[in-house]
């Protein structure tokens, strides 16, 4: 195939996925990526990050994101580094907190977690020991309590659940973790509660030892780009191997890694900076408070509980058939079977016209399977 064959057969295959400027994808925690990004990643994507040795450049950008999360998280020793997303990270915190302990085999771990939790567990030969939620889905604090014992590896804490977007009790958990790996998984929320003002989530939480947090997510970065940061460098060099055919030393969990990517969190960072991001969850905030008061409109809608980001749980009779109905008017929607409802992230392209054109249709909806 000649280029101009490649391309049009790319551009045909795209047009089969929805875009995120027509506002139906109301489902995705990501969102369209910045020009600026992604030409960024263009100038950056033959660099290997792995090799700071040829590419020393790249290092020195990863570095200003770091000091950039370290404002943000009221800690300038922190140390870190950009991964693929999440999941990668949340691998890296337990790799670390085995390091620290190696003779511990158990994770205390909220039933909300996310899934790469249990992933993380199977590889490195972990148990988990699963503990309930309160009445507001959030990890109840008795129940972990009771789970702690002398073999318990890491507690692990979520700010900003994947079906509901639920910030668990951090500031409580972290009272509980004087002498255990405590990790908190905000990749989500990670962009979001740090510019609302109204709960911790930073290393002023004295065992907190790591944040997972996702720039492809609230931080529009593209993806791939998650990040694992550390209280300070001393996680990192437990982690450190210098590979014998190569002049550097590396403590990622991955080898490879896309100078691109990085490049273009950093562009994404700078271009938003603070007071960027503040201006973006505070509408986004906005948003789903318009969405919440709208919901109040419609019959057999209700909200699962007062959401404290910006995903909202719709409890509605048959979500499934509504949802497939929705799907074909080209709402992209996710359904939570077991709580029986659909998710929205009200991310910022889900704009106020969104948001109502969604509410009609959903009512309309709901009128045909619910009378």
């Amino acid at each position: 195939m000649d280029k101009k064959q490649i391309i049009t057969r790319l551009k045909e295959l795209r047009r089969e996925d929805p875009s995120f400027m027509d506002g139906k994808i109301i489902s995705s925690v990501s969102t369209e990526p910045l020009d600026i990004a992604l030409e960024a990643f263009r100038i950056f994507s033959d660099t290997n990050a792995l090799d700071t040795y040829i590419f020393p450049s790249i290092q020195k950008i990863e570095k200003d994101i770091i000091k950039w999360f370290g404002i943000l998280l009221n800690n300038p020793q922190i140390s870190g580094y950009i991964t693929t997303g999440g999941t990668e990270a949340n691998m890296a915190a337990l790799y670390a907190a085995k390091k620290i302990y190696p003779k511990r085999k158990e994770l205390v771990v909220p039933e909300s977690a996310h899934y790469s939790i249990q992933r993380a567990a199977d590889l490195m030969n972990l148990r988990v020991r699963w503990t309930t939620l309160d009445e507001n889905f959030k990890a109840d604090i008795d129940s972990i309590k009771s789970e702690i014992n002398k073999d318990t590896l890491a507690v692990i804490a979520t700010a900003g659940t994947s079906s509901l977007g639920i910030v668990d009790p951090i500031e409580e958990i972290n009272d509980l973790c004087e002498d255990i790996f405590f990790h908190v998984d905000a990749a989500f929320g990670g962009f979001v509660l740090p510019f609302l003002g109204r709960r911790k989530i930073d290393f002023t939480l004295v065992n907190l030892d790591s944040l997972t947090i996702d720039p492809h997510k609230m931080g529009l970065a593209p993806i791939p780009a998650g990040s694992i940061l550390f209280k300070d460098n001393s996680y990192l060099g437990r982690l450190r191997i210098s590979p014998p055919y190569l002049p550097v030393r590396t403590y990622t969990l991955s080898g490879t890694r896309s100078g691109g990517s990085i490049a273009a969190t950093w562009a994404t960072l700078m271009y938003f900076d603070f007071d960027g991001y503040k201006k973006i969850v505070e509408e986004c905030m906005e948003n789903t408070k318009f969405l919440c008061n709208e919901l109040k409109n419609i019959p057999h809608a209700d909200l699962v509980t007062d959401p404290e980001l910006n995903i909202v749980g719709i409890k509605i009779p048959n979500a499934e058939k509504v949802a497939e109905e929705l799907q074909k008017m080209n709402w992209k929607i996710a359904v939570n079977r077991d709580m029986g409802c659909i998710r929205v992230a009200v991310m910022p392209h889900v704009t106020r016209e969104v948001i109502s054109r969604f509410i009609e249709e959903l009512g309309e909806t709901l009128k045909k399977f619910c009378g």
